[in-house]
């Protein structure tokens, strides 16, 4: 018999009693509860072209698991007039985005430090700010390496305008001092 799907816990009257249920139907204990409202997932979304049919416009949005609302951290604006914004409790599931991909999860306590990256980085088109934050990000441990690297080079982006990841010790391609 395949057990295949199944958990396989120890029961709590004998170290001998075994609990077999379904994968699919587990209930999280409070503690994993409570592991939960402490993660964050970070994603990538990706917008309908613009009215001009060529303009796509990316952010970063950060939300806890399971929640509807996020918060969007994104260059606004255009060339030579551009904005940081950081919209709070935004709905996730905006008519506007087309794509989602998630880049990873982050512990609550680190949700700042995405914040402070963002600041780091020259204001610039949102894709190649939005990569850079995935650089920033990779060179603090938040997300996995290749993710930067992934998403720079899986999309054309526009180098009129790349003004890089920001000025710091860590060298934008190894992510350590130089």
């Amino acid at each position: 018999m395949s057990n295949r799907g199944l958990g396989i816990t120890l029961g709590p009257q004998s170290s001998r009693e075994l609990i077999i249920r379904p994968q699919g139907h587990t209930h999280s204990t409070p503690r994993e509860k409570r592991r939960d409202r402490d993660e964050y997932e970070l994603y990538v979304q990706i917008c309908y072209p613009g009215s001009d049919g060529v303009t796509i416009h990316w952010m970063i949005s950060m939300k806890h698991l399971g929640s509807e609302r996020c918060t969007r951290l994104h260059s606004t604006g255009y060339m030579g007039d551009r904005t940081l914004t950081i919209e709070p409790n935004m709905r996730f599931d905006s008519r506007s985005v087309e794509h989602t991909h998630f880049l990873g999860k982050i512990d609550r306590r680190d949700r700042d430090i995405v914040e402070i990256e963002a600041e780091k980085i020259p204001l610039q088109s949102c894709q190649l700010w939005a990569c850079y934050l995935m650089l920033r990000l990779e060179r603090k441990g938040l997300l996995e390496r290749g993710t930067y690297n992934h998403y720079m080079h899986c999309y054309p982006h526009s180098r009129v305008e790349d003004y890089g990841p920001g000025h710091d010790d860590a060298c934008p391609v190894h992510g350590h001092g130089r």
